[in-house]
């Protein structure tokens, strides 16, 4: 299972940590604290909006578990905090979840699937989104840092990091222990499966010279919506179509040769923001953004995605740019809330499933990332993968879980 959104009028879902926007939908399993799922409905009609929790493997399929031995409480629930919007171009209803909550609790951890479907039937799919329970059983120490493959040096940063596990007693360590490295949160570009070059008693390392390695790539691309008054640095116009308002970017150029460059970016991310708004989450409008990537030509057998937080890092359809010869350059639109926002070009090739980065955007160690290390665990005991384990560290700077 994936995140992903069924329904096209669904707009803007987010999924975080209580307190903190920009957070990693992550919680350890004995805290209080809760999971934020927002969302917009720009449908007129009203809709009853469902949604249940759903164990998964460490490789995000649906675990074995019957939902009473995961959950307690409702085996599934409403979305009751809706909101109009106000003062806005285009109208949306705005819903909040915080779970777990009084109507479900989690009682395992692993990975988990919300999933959010309409009139209480579950064969009405309108959002999946990945979360964590975290059960701390073991030590994570990790370091990133440039790779010493000279075949990769320039460009590769190399993941290293040891698992101390004195708390748990696994009958072979090597197969028990399963771990998922995640750059930005970008599914597409994970390494899972994983197995230590060490075992150790009590201790796994992962220390390798090219099963770690990432591309670097570069900082992400930026745009401001968060003011409709006057051009940022990235928009070139901002005009009036009805029924709504358009935010015409200043064109982009492919960076595949360019020095590195350094850059404050969300990586990835954005923010919802409108900077006169008293409440951003229902005063903030839907301007369609237009987007323009120029090439002299177009990329022989090769299709190119606009990527990031804002198309759920998805090769799908919906992100796909077409290249307009008049223009010489890939083009897409996008209706999107106000707000900040990072995004970047990939290139798919043929049957290819993962996209590839690096043609347009270039790559270099030097990029600020962030890297999510989750560590798995399961007793030959148990008939699923418990997540033991998760630890967040940045390639150039140090980050707290």
């Amino acid at each position: 299972m994936e995140d992903q959104v069924y329904l096209d009028h669904i707009k803007t879902v987010e999924l975080y940590r209580y307190g903190w926007r920009l957070s990693a939908p992550v919680r350890n399993l004995r805290d209080t604290s809760s999971l934020i799922l927002e969302f917009d409905d720009l449908a007129s009609e009203n809709t009853h909006y469902t949604y249940t929790l759903i164990h998964c493997s460490s490789d995000w399929k649906p675990s074995d578990l019957n939902n009473t031995e995961y959950l307690s409480g409702l085996p599934e629930g409403e979305i009751r905090n809706m909101r109009y919007s106000r003062s806005a171009l285009q109208n949306y209803k705005h819903y909040r979840l915080a779970f777990p909550n009084s109507d479900i609790q989690v009682r395992l951890p692993g990975n988990y699937i919300i999933y959010v479907y309409k009139d209480f039937d579950q064969e009405q799919p309108v959002i999946t989104r990945r979360f964590f329970m975290v059960d701390p059983q073991v030590q994570i120490n990790a370091d990133i840092h440039r790779t010493d493959n000279i075949n990769f040096i320039n460009t590769d940063q190399e993941v290293d990091f040891t698992v101390t596990y004195q708390r748990l007693q696994p009958e072979n360590p090597s197969r028990d222990f399963k771990v998922t490295i995640c750059q930005n949160l970008n599914w597409g570009t994970a390494i899972t499966d994983l197995l230590p070059k060490y075992v150790q008693p009590g201790e796994l390392i992962y220390n390798y010279e090219e099963e770690n390695l990432f591309h670097g790539g570069s900082e992400f691309r930026h745009f401001d919506t968060k003011s409709l008054q006057f051009n940022s640095d990235r928009v070139r116009e901002i005009y009036l179509e009805r029924p709504l308002k358009h935010v015409i970017l200043r064109p982009d150029l492919p960076r595949a040769h360019d020095r590195y460059e350094f850059q404050e970016d969300l990586n990835g991310k954005y923010l919802v923001k409108w900077d006169d708004a008293f409440d951003s989450d229902i005063e903030a409008d839907y301007v369609v953004v237009h987007f323009m990537l120029s090439t002299p030509d177009s990329i022989p057998g090769t299709e190119v995605y606009l990527l990031g937080n804002l198309t759920h890092w998805k090769l799908a359809d919906s992100n796909k740019c077409h290249y307009n010869s008049e223009h010489q350059a890939y083009e897409i639109s996008l209706p999107l809330k106000q707000g900040y926002y990072n995004y970047s070009y990939a290139t798919k090739y043929g049957s290819d499933e993962k996209p590839d980065y690096v043609g347009i955007e270039g790559d270099h160690y030097e990029t600020e990332n962030d890297y999510y290390i989750f560590v798995y665990y399961r007793d030959i005991r148990e008939r699923f993968d418990r997540l033991v384990g998760m630890k967040i560290v940045n390639s150039v700077k140090l980050t707290d879980n």
